[in-house]
């Protein structure tokens, strides 16, 4: 039989399913239609044949992977959920990489097809195009990106229901169309993110990656790393869903991962150009130390996104997470990786990245003093200071000072968000959880500031109430998410001591 070429279950009982003869003839039949439709209606002698061709079959890939296999990868653990079947395939004795493979390209099998189909028209226009080499490359981009947005929309999917009660004995149905759309806009704005790098990337010395000029090259090689850590991510949840053991090591490299692979772009220097009499670069050429501040304070920020996105969406068992709680009361660290959330790695991560970037700027390793020294001399009455500039020492220490509060006023907001969003996943009875913590980021970052600031001149002292904020209203910052991050951690605490009393 045709679907003995699959050996693994999953594949072989959505093929059955999915990759029936009426499905797969309607399917080509369609498409040899757009082809015909597309190729009579804008062929013309600005538009030759093959660049129409490869226009038509990505359209046709991106609708058939990129946005109806996204939803069906994303459905594909959920939907068994819904109909009481994962319990008996939890069962059923596969192993995790097996059960990996069948979730994320059985469901889609159709969608692939279709796809894959499609690409194979584009690969032979794209041999008969004048760049045949780049067009061939950028095909392989396109696979990924396709790929991509279904791993993602599993991975998304999974993580919200891993360890979650949800996943067994619960009546209620797991809507999947959130991880979806996100799934899609993130994926988007990868796409969208990678072909400005590229056009900046063109011009000589303009972006670099390591020293390597940013091309069609480079971001296929980042596409297939990401690749392979979303099938790491996919699993160890589904690892999590057979009842294994998962330890924090693959979650610690990725971290680390990350951290090194955005520093590549730190390696930009700038190169001068003769036609253009100016220098070609994104970033001027830095020592070390300067660098790895602004390198570091980057990195922050994307620890701090990271850490936000997993309250957000992850959602481990309550059992897990009293376990989680009791060991690190006890400071049971071997036991503690293995019960930890996600976030609780990327937040120690960020507090220690952030940690790095107040011992630079304390100690000044790094230039930007400097650049401080010139703004101030160059406009000493928009920061207040005397016209001869005789005040410039002392408020170049403020504005260290400054940079300083500001940075600690972010560890208070995130340790702020980590009580109340536990508190609200943990210690409420509402029923969609998730739909409660969503709304509590809209009120308190979007809500409450916009009320407070309605009717104000001076919005940057009301946004420095809720938001760190670097000017001279740091200390008000500082002071201001200290106590919301004591409020938020002595309510977690009491709710916890009564409900253990």
């Amino acid at each position: 039989m045709l679907f003995d070429i699959f050996t693994n279950p999953e594949l072989k009982r959505n093929a059955w399913i999915e990759l029936r003869p009426n499905r797969i003839w309607a399917m080509l039949g369609l498409m040899a239609f757009v082809f015909v439709f597309a190729n009579t209606a804008f062929v013309n002698q600005y538009t030759p044949a093959n660049e129409v061709m490869m226009n038509t079959s990505l359209t046709i890939f991106y609708f058939l992977v990129g946005v109806w296999g996204t939803k069906n990868a994303a459905d594909a653990v959920a939907e068994e959920i819904n109909q009481k079947t994962w319990d008996r395939q939890r069962m059923s004795g596969q192993n995790p990489w097996t059960l990996t493979i069948g979730k994320l390209f059985g469901p889609t099998l159709f969608q692939w097809l279709g796809g894959l189909l499609a690409m194979l028209v584009y690969f032979t226009a794209a041999l008969n195009s004048a760049k045949a080499g780049d067009m061939l490359l950028a095909g392989m981009i396109h696979l990924g990106l396709g790929l991509m947005a279904n791993m993602l929309a599993l991975l998304l999917s999974l993580l919200n229901i891993t360890g979650n009660a949800q996943s067994s004995f619960s009546h209620s149905k797991i809507n999947t169309t959130l991880f979806f759309i996100l799934s899609i806009v993130t994926v988007a704005c990868v796409a969208w993110l990678f072909g400005i790098l590229l056009s900046l990337g063109y011009e000589s010395g303009a972006i670099t990656w390591f020293g390597i000029i940013w091309n069609k090259l480079t971001i296929f090689i980042s596409l297939l790393i990401f690749i392979a850590w979303s099938m790491i991510g996919i699993h160890q949840n589904l690892r999590t869903e057979l009842q294994y053991r998962n330890k924090a090591g693959y979650w610690i490299a990725f971290l680390a991962f990350v951290a090194i692979y955005f520093y590549g772009f730190m390696f930009n220097e700038g190169e001068w150009d003769e036609t253009l009499r100016k220098n070609i670069y994104h970033a001027p050429k830095m020592s070390f130390t300067t660098s790895m501040y602004y390198h570091l304070l980057f990195i922050s920020g994307l620890f701090f996104g990271i850490t936000q996105f997993l309250l957000l969406i992850e959602r481990k068992a309550e059992d897990e997470y009293r376990s989680f709680i009791a060991q690190l009361r006890t400071l049971q660290w071997r036991k503690l990786w293995v019960e930890a959330p996600l976030w609780f790695s990327s937040l120690i991560a960020f507090i220690l990245t952030i940690g790095a970037v107040i011992i630079i700027k304390t100690f000044n390793l790094s230039e930007t003093g400097s650049f401080i020294r010139d703004a101030l001399h160059a406009y000493p009455r928009y920061y207040g200071l005397s016209q001869d500039g005789s005040e410039i020492t002392n408020a170049v220490e403020i504005s260290r000072l400054s940079i300083v509060l500001c940075l600690l006023s972010t560890i208070l907001l995130l340790l702020r968000d980590v009580w109340i969003s536990r508190y609200l996943l943990y210690r409420t009875k509402f029923k969609n959880k998730l739909l409660v913590v969503a709304l509590y980021y809209v009120i308190v970052y979007w809500a409450i500031p916009g009320l407070f600031m309605v009717g104000h001149n001076d919005e940057y002292s009301i946004i420095a109430v809720f938001l760190p904020f670097y000017a001279s209203v740091a200390w008000t910052s500082f002071i201001a998410l200290a106590i919301q991050a004591g409020a938020a951690w002595w309510w977690y605490r009491y709710t916890l001591l009564n409900e253990a009393a």
